[in-house]
This record gives structure tokens, sequence and C-alpha cells, in this order.
């Protein structure tokens, strides 16, 4: 994206929380799911709630209900999330944001005019936040709702879409 990277988080909070249906919401570049913007931007607040830099070991359960430990990369993860077109493509390690796993719960396409957006679905039950990660061509959204703010993911969706149709109406 050619702006600097401050407006983009600035842009990215102007539609994605402004309305107060997230609160936070994040943007990478499809090639590699690494995030390049984040809101809220006082304080960098946004990358807090939608980012946990490097590699750190996580655990997965198991069919024997045992937990297997893992490396995860939220880049790597977000990125996989990026490539889905429907739920047989999930990660096999999930959707890991801020240190924490998100079950997946749905993914479908929609379409805005002449585009296609990939909408993918994830709850994290213990913190009661959801995530909606809609993908264009080339870039990825990810918008987080809260459940105690009363935030819901039906409406976090509604605002991912709106952005969406603008990045792509400005060639994203």
């Amino acid at each position: 994206m050619a702006e600097g990277e401050e407006s983009w988080d600035k842009t990215l909070e102007e539609w994605m929380l402004q309305e107060s249906y997230c609160c936070a919401a994040g943007i990478a570049q499809k090639a590699d799911g690494a995030l390049y913007a984040a809101a809220p931007v006082a304080d960098d607040a946004g990358w807090a709630l939608i980012c946990k830099e490097g590699e750190y070991e996580g655990e997965i359960p198991q069919e024997d209900d045992t937990m297997k430990k893992i490396t995860v990369s939220e880049v790597a993860c977000l990125y996989e999330v990026g490539q889905m077109s429907d739920m047989t493509q999930r990660p096999a390690n999930g959707l890991w944001i801020a240190g924490k796993k998100y079950q997946l719960t749905s993914c479908r396409e929609e379409e805005i005019g002449e585009h296609k957006v990939t909408l993918t679905m994830g709850a994290h039950k213990d913190s009661k936040t959801a995530v909606v990660v809609a993908t264009t061509a080339t870039q990825i959204i990810v918008a987080m709702t809260d459940e105690e703010k009363g935030q819901k993911p039906g409406n976090a969706t509604k605002a991912i879409l709106a952005f969406a149709e603008y990045l792509l109406g400005q060639g994203y």
C-alpha cells in the first residue's frame, strides 16, 4: 500500500472501530500474512490486541485429550487463513492471535460488486472474543470483537465488508 503505515493505522481505525463494532483490527498483505497496520492507534493498543511478535510455544489438544506443544508463528497462521477458501483448508495448528488460539468456525465467500472476498470466523471462548478475517486478492483484514463490550461478529462482518469494498475500490 502506497501511503505510510501510520495513515493505514488511522484509516483502519476510522473504518473498523468508529461504530464500536470491533475492539481491534489489523491489515496484512495476503502474500506473507505479516500485519502492517493495527487499530486502535493510541498507545499502539491495536498491536497488543491482535499481534504477538515472533515465534512462541503454544499447546493444542490431541484426540486422546493430551496437549501437544507446538511452535506458533502468528504471521504463518494468518497467511494460512488468508489462503483458505473453505473449512477443509484450516491451518493444522489453528489461528493464533495475540497469543490466543481461536477456533475457526466458518469460511465462506462473499461477493462485493465484481469482487469476491473470503470471510473466515473464529472464536476464543475463554476471553469471549471473536475474529472475522476477510481476504481480498491482495489483503487480509482482521476484525476482533469482545462480547463483554457488547460487540458481535455479525456487526464486525458488516464493517469488514465495507472496509474490504473500500480497499478493492482503491485497487487493493
